[in-house]
């Protein structure tokens, strides 16, 4: 069973089974991404595309834990996250205006339909889209060497960093 954690609106079709915080089509379990309700050892892959940088710089590691804990051995992880420090550069540069810096590096944009609206309690959804740790691609693997072997880092879409790894 392949995992892709934090699916949104368009799951990923090479895995198995889609989870994400908000109820979205093709969403089969609603959790957090620090609190999978998945056995030890029970899952081949696990896919978080954009998920990570959503999660506090101070849950980083305790969510990289619980998803090699999920993982058997030798299990393939995919991790991307926008390049922090690449648009920082950027915006600096003046190569991006204020607002398209603040899209790339802090979220909460409300652009997709899964975004916009509240929750039952009232909560804006596109507080479930803002970030809250920044990456470059140092503290990246350092994060995920933590609890994986990283094989592979790369950056992809000009501002976004990929990590492949795999559980020891």
């Amino acid at each position: 069973m392949k995992l892709e954690i934090g699916a949104g609106e368009k799951p990923h079709p090479d895995y198995d089974l889609h989870v994400d915080v908000l109820a979205l089509p093709g969403i089969a379990v609603r959790c957090a991404v620090d609190a999978l309700p998945f056995a030890t050892g029970s899952l081949d892959a696990l896919r978080a595309n954009h998920v990570l940088e959503h999660q506090s710089y101070e849950l980083v590691a305790q969510t990289l834990r619980e998803w090699a804990r999920v993982l058997r051995p030798g299990a393939r992880v995919d991790i991307g996250v926008p390049d922090a420090k690449f648009v920082a550069a950027q915006w600096v540069r003046g190569e991006v205006d204020t607002a398209e810096a603040n899209h790339w590096i802090l979220g909460g944009h409300s652009e997709r339909a899964a975004h916009r609206g509240t929750d039952g309690r009232g909560v804006p959804l596109w507080i479930w889209n803002a970030h809250h740790t920044l990456f470059d691609a140092e503290s990246l693997r350092a994060a995920v060497e933590e609890c994986f072997v990283v094989e592979e880092l790369f950056t992809y879409d000009i501002r976004n960093l990929r990590c492949y790894a795999r559980t020891p």
